[in-house]
């Protein structure tokens, strides 16, 4: 859903009609966590919409995606190709199938699927380092589960528990040697590690570097309804 590519198509807010600097990136991948914390809410039995932090802090999680490494050299724009396949593939196959009894996906439960963001890096971009070549692609985000199936995720992978209560997966597909997720402590600590994914967005500005440096996955879909619902709501309105 990146105002870069296919994520054009898929929502109001492209990038030819929203001129979108790095701050309002993330106001808007905020946004969006808010929101669906909010869809979900107004659909539970509560209906309570000041539970949405509670709703965030309970059921997000902070994630990195590292690809596994060949030791060669990708040039930046197909590194960003193999980490959006990758990564969509993981929650399409893996992921997904993990938030539900048996495993099984249908068009019934898929509303109930999680909603995750990731955001593309390299090595070195800590230290403000940019290379249009890689060795180490991988990627940082967000992700936040339905509540009713976080429980299935977490006991599909208790093994993986760490000491701060979120989760390492090691090879959980042939291209992904690891996904971290780590505990959301607040919003402010989701919005700051948003930030800190969004950390080499401002280099990929042209054709030659851009291909997907960010996206949500899923996709528009009739099956997942929160993006039917939210594509009408065109402002900045995370809080």
């Amino acid at each position: 859903m990146r105002p870069s590519k296919i994520g054009a198509i898929r929502f109001i807010l492209s990038f030819n009609e929203v001129k979108m600097n790095k701050n309002n990136i993330e106001e808007w991948v905020l946004s969006n966590f808010m929101r669906k914390a909010r869809f979900d809410v107004s659909q539970s039995d509560e209906k309570n919409i000041s539970q949405v932090n509670d709703y965030i802090i309970k059921n997000a999680f902070l994630l990195t995606v590292q690809l596994r490494s060949n030791g060669f050299s990708y040039e930046i724009t197909d590194a960003q190709r193999r980490l959006d396949r990758a990564f969509a593939q993981y929650h399409a196959s893996q992921l997904r199938r993990h938030c539900f009894n048996g495993g099984k996906v249908t068009r019934r439960n898929k509303k109930f699927q999680p909603m995750a963001f990731l955001a593309f890096d390299i090595e070195g971009s800590r230290q403000n380092r940019f290379h249009t070549n890689t060795i180490y692609p991988h990627g940082h985000g967000a992700i936040l589960f339905h509540e009713k199936t976080l429980k299935n995720f977490k006991d599909r992978h208790h093994r993986f528990l760490t000491p701060e209560g979120g989760y390492k997966i090691p090879n959980p597909t042939a291209s992904i040697s690891l996904v971290d997720f780590k505990p959301v402590n607040s919003v402010d600590d989701l919005r700051s590690y948003l930030r800190y994914s969004l950390k080499i967005e401002n280099h990929l500005i042209s054709n030659q570097t851009n291909y997907a440096p960010y996206d949500f996955y899923p996709g528009s879909s009739m099956d997942f309804p929160f993006w039917n619902r939210s594509y009408e709501i065109t402002s900045w309105d995370a809080q």
